[in-house]
């Protein structure tokens, strides 16, 4: 297992470094995940991503067709915001390459992780995010469920690191949406958020979005965003 996973680490973007003592190792790699594994013909978009190093859960109500989670995707429709429309950026296009992650919280669930496939150490370095379409449209201008973001509302993203037996730790915050203090900032654009704090033996990432828009059943803002290029180191240990 050992020598498969240092000849797949040879064949990715790669920066050989210890993140320890900063000596070259030949099982170290810096990965950027763009997300570009070929969908299949005639599809734009489909739940679930896998790479090399780490693997995006989703979980897919058969009864009621739902889903949460994480889904590949190449849809860029900036005009529809119902939910017919759940996998599209608000954006003419990725970050890079044709296709990104979306990714829908769903607090009434158990979490979807990106979780680590290997043991080792990792350093999360960064991560470009952008807003969904349907999450844009509801926050600029409301619609059955939610309303139309004003003074003092957001939209915050929680990045996790994830230990054994799914201890939390490390967490960053960032403002996808932001009407505090005057600001009207949404991240219209592929933003790029610092995730160095997380980093060590970890088990995944987990993601968390909270609104200021809630009802005693809770969130009515849809919770979608949009995430490319996620750039990490990885270590054999």
């Amino acid at each position: 297992m050992r020598e498969c996973l240092v000849f797949m680490l040879a064949t990715m973007l790669m920066v050989g470094c210890s993140l320890e003592s900063g000596e070259p190792s030949e099982y170290s790699a810096t990965v950027i995940e763009s997300f570009e594994e070929s969908l299949p013909s005639g599809v734009s978009h489909q739940l679930g991503y896998d790479s090399e190093l780490l693997s995006f859960e989703h979980h897919y109500d058969v009864m009621y067709g739902s889903w949460s989670g994480f889904a590949q995707s190449c849809d860029t429709d900036m005009e529809d915001g119902s939910y017919n429309n759940q996998y599209s950026v608000y954006n003419r296009g990725a970050a890079t390459g044709d296709s990104f992650v979306v990714y829908y919280y769903d607090s009434y669930n158990e979490p979807t992780d990106i979780l680590c496939r290997f043991h080792g150490y990792y350093q999360f370095k960064t991560v470009r995010v952008n807003l969904s379409t349907i999450s844009y449209k509801a926050i600029a201008e409301g619609n059955n469920f939610a309303r139309a973001f004003t003074d003092g509302d957001y939209l915050k993203v929680s990045f996790i690191a994830l230990g054994a037996n799914d201890c939390e730790g490390e967490v960053v915050e960032y403002y996808i949406v932001d009407y505090r203090d005057g600001r009207r900032f949404a991240a219209t654009e592929w933003n790029t958020v610092d995730l160095s704090p997380l980093c060590g033996g970890l088990w995944g990432l987990r993601i968390r979005i909270e609104t200021t828009d809630v009802d005693e059943w809770g969130a009515r803002t849809p919770l979608y965003i949009c995430l490319d290029d996620l750039t990490y180191t990885f270590e054999l240990v």
